[in-house]
């Protein structure tokens, strides 16, 4: 389920509101535990990743009263302030303003936090059946399967197969008449959408990068409310950092797959000692508990993150609708996967009003209006932000120089299109003004190109010049020597 699908879960029930029989029975199936039964402290073992929820999400959650001002408000850190570092010896300080990004419009929140809160809200508004088959005529509009895996969409028989986690022999099938797939980035619903739609495309492919994180108490030095991006915040490798609750910085550090060689030796071992030694030398941003960090370090594995672009996201013969990362999973660089994912929810729950219910109406206009938004998503994550250290040392120049002129003569110089996204810019429209500054298309040739070349030498498909050439001189010395 997720954000998108607890969100969507909710706008569907909401229409239930006021009718002598229900419009909409809901069943809501997670691998998941159901954070919103979770304490304070159960909730704090779970924390995941620190995410940015503006506009595009906070419209859609805005649009149940009383969600966001009874269960999300106050869940994390508003986003006040923003540093880029462009170098160790030059860094710029924003006011969120001069991003666009008003009071109550942007904050910094765990994404489990906001799955805790939609979950809350669902149990405390809507009688569930938890683990029960749905009989309109004796039970309430809503179930929801937790610890649950969908393993199988039976798109003839409108059924979908699922098996309590660790329970390999209990299976059981739930009919439907729409399958929601917000089943993420491996989405089962999605292969199904494959297996029925000659027209259905998709890639699944990485954001060809390795990152790590790490907690750290905030610097007294560091405004509240600060967000960083920092290029080379050590050497070769680039930090997104981002506040969080309880006093803290998410610090997430990371480099370019095939960029190994450029990395400190002593960030791939366990030698904690040396670690913290090494981000007190280079992390130029801050000074932290660097010991504390290392220990952070050491103990967890290198991640990474994939990406999905699909040009459909409906099926009307099977009843399919893809959302969230099913439909567009996506690097977080520019901070709207969730914000995406929950805006997805929002348009279809507008899309039914429009259409009065008539779900097939609804899901053929959904594609029409997301697919734009969600390839523009995945586009502007990864094609806005270069694998070549000097280009995006031009792009971020170049954003700055935006930002100047704009702050200097607004009537003259437009937002930075990606200053614009926070403030609510459909993304489509951001990713054609990028399209027309001539980033997109750049950055597009430079990270295809560096992700094929690895893709070619690490597979063998070409070898490299220095090895080839030695080969020639091997064959030319063979036949040398054979002459003599």
């Amino acid at each position: 389920a997720g954000p998108a699908g607890l969100l969507a879960s909710i706008l569907l029930l909401r229409k239930n509101i006021n009718q002598p029989t229900p419009k909409y029975h809901v069943t809501l199936v997670d691998p998941g535990t159901n954070y919103g039964k979770l304490d304070g402290d159960g909730l704090q073992a779970k924390r995941s990743w620190m995410i940015g929820l503006t506009v595009h999400g906070l419209e859609a959650i805005r649009k149940v009263p009383g969600l966001y001002e009874d269960y999300i408000r106050g869940l994390g850190i508003d986003i006040q302030h923003a540093v880029i570092g462009l170098s160790p010896k030059m860094k710029i300080e924003y006011s969120a303003k001069e991003f666009g990004i008003k009071d109550e419009s942007g904050f910094t929140v765990d994404r489990n936090f906001i799955c805790a809160a939609l979950a809350r809200y669902l149990d405390e508004k809507h009688d569930n059946a938890e683990g029960q088959d749905i009989d309109p005529s004796v039970l309430s509009d809503f179930v929801s399967y937790y610890d649950t895996k969908a393993l199988f969409v039976d798109h003839e028989e409108k059924r979908v197969l699922i098996r309590k986690v660790g329970q390999s022999e209990e299976q059981k099938y739930i009919d439907y008449d729409l399958v929601i797939g917000c089943d993420g980035i491996r989405s089962v619903v999605r292969n199904a959408l494959m297996s029925v739609d000659r027209n259905f495309e998709f890639d699944i492919r990485g954001t060809f990068g390795n990152n790590k994180a790490m907690h750290v108490d905030r610097p007294s030095n560091i405004k509240e409310g600060t967000f960083f991006f920092l290029k080379d915040a050590i050497p070769n490798m680039t930090s997104f950092t981002l506040p969080e609750t309880g006093n803290k910085l998410n610090v997430n550090l990371g480099y370019s797959t095939g960029n190994e060689h450029n990395i400190d030796p002593i960030l791939f071992t366990n030698d904690v000692d040396g670690i913290s030694k090494y981000f007190q030398k280079h992390f130029y941003a801050f000074e932290a508990d660097w010991n504390d960090a290392a220990k952070q370090w050491v103990n967890q594995g290198w991640s990474t993150i994939g990406q999905v672009h699909c040009n459909i996201y409906h099926n009307t013969k099977n009843m399919i609708l893809l959302i969230g990362d099913a439909a567009h999973a996506t690097s977080p660089s520019i901070g709207q996967g969730m914000n995406t994912a929950l805006a997805d929810a929002g348009v279809f729950d507008e899309l039914l009003d429009k259409h009065k219910d008539d779900i097939t109406a609804a899901i053929q206009e959904f594609s029409k209006e997301r697919v734009k938004e969600g390839n523009a998503l995945t586009d502007l994550s990864f094609y806005t932000f270069s694998l070549s250290g000097s280009q995006q040392l031009q792009i971020m120049i170049g954003q700055t120089i935006r930002r100047k002129l704009n702050k200097l003569l607004p009537s003259l110089f437009d937002m930075d299109p990606m200053d614009a996204v926070a403030t609510g810019s459909k993304l489509s429209v951001t990713y054609d003004k990028m399209s027309k500054l001539g980033i997109i298309q750049k950055v597009r040739r430079t990270n295809d190109n560096i992700m094929r070349k690895h893709f070619e030498k690490t597979s063998g498909m070409v070898i490299e010049a220095k090895s080839y050439m030695g080969v020639i001189r091997s064959g030319v010395m063979l036949g040398i020597t054979a002459l003599v």
